[in-house]
């Protein structure tokens, strides 16, 4: 450094394949590398290089505060000497010559711990698959500062397969401290580079969180909750099952306020050590899920979905008030409500009421819709016998909803609430006299599906796939027999609305309205006036009628709900 004259270190002749140092100390000089507290850094170790000697110069001219910074007391030297502070990083070698690192000012604060990006860059590249390695810090809104890694792989080791993040997070988890493993790696062809052969920083790409989630869909309600709050914590779209929270940017300030979010949406006690020890969504849900089979263990059958096609589905069961219970859509099955947890209080238990002949073995479907009603009833009563009772549905499970109210009147039990998402009293395809169209052909045109099908054939299944995916998120994960069933199960309930005629229902209503995309003479909350004798307090919602089933949207109506429920328990 220009400010210990010309020259301070010197290496010996340099040959071929040797590492490459700065060499050791010239006479009359002495060079220690010391950490944030002054003190000597054994060998291997980084640390800051002070300078001291007869070469040391007495400051800058004319500027005593940088004086002051840089050349401060040595207290290894006679009284009254200085040693130059250089700002660079190095370790001393085990024949004692200094390794040089990085600038210090390379070092950076994250979540109040300094952290020294060149000891995350000689940890890197010690490591055997990793040939060069850049370490850097992402900020944005959601995560704050975040510590990145850049690895250029060495050559030839492309035949063990690409460079795994996870593998590289591992191995350094063995060398340095859990804040200093970066969050997110980014491997690269090469490092950009300035005209002058530094790396560029600047050029360096943003690590993309977003495009990583490349896991399954989630399988069960409870895996779908989680995958919903890693993503809304993440400040990503959305995170597979198998997708790894630390991976896709995880740390622990997010970690803390994903636990939090899980204590307030599904209950119980995690921590952040549960976190570490099962990062993805589905471990987490093995290890969570009290209504799992075999809870806390890797054999838990709760990946399967036809584990929860049952007619009660429990999406939430811890809590002491009493639940609310959600009735299916056409669809037949309930997991869509699982949103509904982001907007309910972490005491309220949630309950779905799905078709019967959905679970493998197959039952009868109900010949008329009081007679769904009626065996739901009895379903809701094994888990709660006696009231106040808190009901809900979307579409055509509004309805069936309306039937148990009117149900559970009849037998003096209490009704607290009836909450109908976009459900009206008559047939989607009501106005059709003469429409002799098989209903598996209406349920395409309901879907916005061609009905005569890519082959003519308006009973395939998998054409019908797309309005089953828009009710139920579970689907996707399903055989074709369990497909076909849903089918089946669809067709039904669109017959079971033909000509049925409401009873009366003596309470009041809470009707959730679909503003956008609403047709001239589309049904309005007023057609439930004759069946209902209590008030019908409408609320508005931002989406078309499909799109009441999306987690933003059910989050928001459970915030109502909610509120509701607190001023009348």
């Amino acid at each position: 450094p220009t400010e210990t004259t010309a020259c301070t270190t010197l290496t010996t002749p340099i040959t071929p394949h040797q590492p490459i140092t700065i060499g050791t100390p010239n006479h009359n000089t002495r060079i220690r590398l010391l950490d944030s507290a002054l003190r000597p850094v054994p060998p291997g170790v980084p640390g800051e290089i002070y300078i001291s000697g007869i070469g040391l110069a007495r400051g800058y001219l004319h500027r005593p505060g940088l004086t002051a910074e840089r050349f401060v007391a040595d207290p290894y030297g006679p009284p009254g000497t200085r040693m130059y502070r250089t700002g660079d990083l190095a370790r001393w070698t085990t024949d004692g010559a200094l390794d040089y690192l990085n600038r210090t000012d390379h070092q950076v604060k994250i979540r109040g711990l300094r952290i020294e990006l060149g000891e995350v860059e000689a940890a890197l590249t010690a490591l055997p698959r990793i040939a060069q390695a850049v370490a850097g810090t992402h900020t944005d809104e959601v995560s704050g500062v975040r510590l990145v890694a850049y690895l250029v792989p060495a050559p030839g080791t492309g035949g063990d397969g690409p460079l795994d993040p996870g593998t590289v997070r591992d191995q350094l988890r063995g060398t340095l401290p859990d804040h200093m493993v970066p969050t997110a790696f980014v491997v690269l062809d090469d490092l950009p580079r300035t005209t002058n052969g530094k790396v560029d920083r600047r050029a360096l790409p943003a690590p993309d969180f977003a495009g990583r989630a490349t896991g399954r869909a989630p399988r069960t309600p409870y895996e779908n909750t989680l995958a919903e709050l890693f993503a809304e914590t993440l400040g990503v779209a959305r995170v597979g099952a198998d997708d790894d929270f630390f991976q896709l940017g995880g740390h622990s300030l997010l970690a803390t306020r994903l636990i939090n979010r899980i204590k307030a949406v599904l209950g119980g006690r995690p921590t952040i050590k549960t976190l570490f020890d099962h990062p993805t969504v589905a471990a987490l849900a093995r290890r969570l899920d009290p209504d799992a089979t075999g809870t806390g263990s890797d054999e838990s059958d709760s990946d399967d979905p036809g584990s929860a096609l049952g007619t009660l589905l429990a999406l939430r069961s811890g809590g002491e008030r009493p639940p609310v219970f959600c009735v299916h859509p056409t669809g037949g099955l309930s997991w869509c409500y699982a949103a509904l947890l982001g907007g309910l209080p972490a005491d309220r238990p949630l309950y779905g009421l799905q078709a019967r002949g959905a679970a493998e073995g197959g039952e009868p479907l109900p010949g008329t819709l009081r007679e769904m009603a009626a065996d739901y009833v009895r379903t809701l009563r094994s888990v709660q016998p006696d009231g106040p009772y808190h009901l809900l549905g979307w579409s055509f499970g509004g309805v069936v909803a309306h039937a148990m109210a009117a149900e559970l009147r009849r037998a003096g039990q209490e009704v607290r609430l009836l909450a109908l998402l976009d459900s009206y009293p008559v047939s989607p395809f009501a106005g059709r006299a003469g429409d002799d169209r098989e209903p598996v052909g209406l349920l395409l045109e309901h879907a916005g599906l061609d009905p005569a099908g890519a082959d003519g054939d308006a009973g395939d299944p998998t054409g019908l796939l797309g309005l089953v995916r828009a009710e139920n998120s579970v689907s996707a994960q399903l055989d074709d027999e369990r497909i076909r069933a849903l089918v089946g199960i669809a067709a039904n309930n669109l017959r079971l609305m033909d000509g049925y005629e409401p009873d009366a229902y003596d309470g009041d209503v809470l009707f959730f309205t679909a503003a956008e995309g609403r047709e001239a003479g589309a049904p309005t909350p007023a057609s439930w006036r004759p069946y209902v004798g209590g008030t019908v307090t409408e609320h508005s919602v931002d989406s078309d009628h499909l799109g009441m089933a999306r987690p933003e949207v059910l989050r928001e109506i459970g915030s109502v709900i909610a509120r509701r429920l607190s001023s009348r328990p």
